[in-house]
C-alpha cells in the first residue's frame, strides 16, 4: 500500500492544471474565494460550507441572471449565452473536445477564469457523452436524443444553469435529456427544469435509483459524480439496478485512492471495470485537501466505467 500512495503522489505533477492562471490550490475554500472576489456569491457559494445549512437546490436567490450566478465575473470571464463562434469551430456538430484549453478557447475565455471549477460537472458530462460512450456520440450526430440517468445530485442542484453549456456544445444537433435522481433532490423543485436550451432538457427525481429507475424512460448511459461509494449502504440497491440493465455506466471519484475504494465496491457487487481509472481531463483545477492524507484530490478528478 505505501508503494501505491507512493506513485500516487509522484502524479501530482501530472494531474495539476499549470494552464490555468489563478491559484488552484486550495486549503481554504473561504480563502480561496475570497481571494478571487467569489465568497458568498451565485452559484459559487457551493464551494465552501458557509451555505451548507440550505438544503441543496435552495440557495436564496434575488436574479438567476447568468452575471448575478457567475458572481460578478466580468463577462468576459464566464460563457456567454450566445450561439458559439463558427469562425472558431467550423462546422463541427456538435462540437468534441480534448480538455479545458481546447473548451476555453472555443468560449473565448481567458484562462484567468476560474469557471473551469463549477463546469466540471456539466463538462464531465458532455466529454462522457461524446467521447466515452460512441453509442451516444452516434445519436447526436444523427440528431437524436439521449437519455442519461443521473444519479445523487446534490452541490448540482445549485448548478443547473451551468448545465445549459451543454445545450451551447451541441451546436444545433441532437438532444440530451438528462434525468437527475437521489435523496438531495428537494421535493418542491420536482420535474423539469425551466430556463435552459433546446437541445437540453432536465428532470428533477426525489428518491433512491433502485425506486425510480422503474417510472423513468430507459436510459443510453448513467453517470454519477464525485460518487462516495465509501458510504456504501446507500449504494448498494443501485448497483443492483446498474448489473441488472448493462446499460454503460461512468463515475468519478476525487482521488485515486477513492477509486482503488470504489472498485472494490464494485466487485463486491458483480460488476467489474470495463473502462479503467484515469485522469479526467475535465476535473477541476482546483487541488482540494484530503482529511488524513496529502494524496491528489480534485472533484471529479478520476473517470472509471462499468458495461461501457
Amino acid at each position: 500500500m505505501c508503494g501505491l500512495y507512493k506513485a500516487m503522489m509522484e502524479r501530482e505533477e501530472e494531474l495539476a492544471m499549470k494552464i490555468f492562471k489563478f491559484n488552484f490550490v486550495v486549503d481554504n475554500s473561504c480563502q480561496w474565494l475570497e481571494s478571487m472576489g467569489l465568497h458568498k456569491k451565485g452559484m459559487w457559494r457551493r464551494l465552501c460550507d458557509c451555505y451548507a445549512h440550505h438544503p441543496f437546490g435552495l440557495l436564496p436567490t434575488k436574479s438567476i441572471g447568468a452575471f448575478e450566478l457567475w458572481g460578478g465575473l466580468g463577462d468576459k470571464d464566464y460563457p456567454s449565452d450566445k450561439p458559439l463562434a463558427n469562425h472558431i469551430i467550423g462546422n463541427r456538430n456538435p462540437v468534441f473536445l480534448s480538455g479545458w484549453s481546447e473548451y476555453y478557447n472555443i468560449r473565448s475565455l481567458p484562462m484567468s477564469s476560474p469557471v473551469a471549477s463549477i463546469l466540471s460537472h456539466p463538462l464531465t458530462v458532455y466529454h462522457i457523452l461524446t467521447t466515452l460512450v460512441i453509442n451516444s456520440k452516434n445519436r447526436l450526430i444523427k440528431g437524436k436524443e439521449v437519455i442519461v440517468h443521473y444519479l445523487g445530485p446534490a452541490v448540482e442542484l445549485d448548478w443547473l444553469q451551468a448545465f445549459d453549456e451543454i445545450s451551447h456544445l451541441l451546436n444545433g444537433l441532437g438532444n440530451v435529456q438528462i434525468f437527475m435522481i437521489g435523496p438531495e433532490v428537494p421535493s418542491n423543485l420536482l420535474g423539469p427544469v425551466s430556463g435552459l436550451g433546446s437541445r437540453l432538457r432536465v428532470n428533477l427525481v426525489r428518491g433512491l435509483y433502485q425506486e425510480q429507475y422503474t417510472n423513468l424512460p430507459a436510459p443510453h448511459m448513467v453517470i454519477a459524480l464525485n460518487c462516495g461509494f465509501e458510504s456504501y449502504g446507500s449504494w448498494s440497491g443501485a448497483l443492483g439496478v446498474i448489473k441488472s440493465n448493462n446499460v454503460p455506466v461512468f463515475f468519478t471519484e476525487r482521488s485515486e485512492v477513492l477509486c482503488t475504494s470504489a472498485k472494490q465496491v464494485l466487485r463486491t457487487s458483480g460488476l467489474h471495470l470495463t473502462h479503467p481509472v484515469g485522469p479526467n481531463p475535465f476535473r477541476s483545477p482546483l487541488r482540494e485537501q484530503m482529511h488524513s492524507t496529502n494524496l491528489p484530490s480534485f472533484s471529479n478528478g478520476f473517470i472509471f466505467g462499468v458495461n461501457t
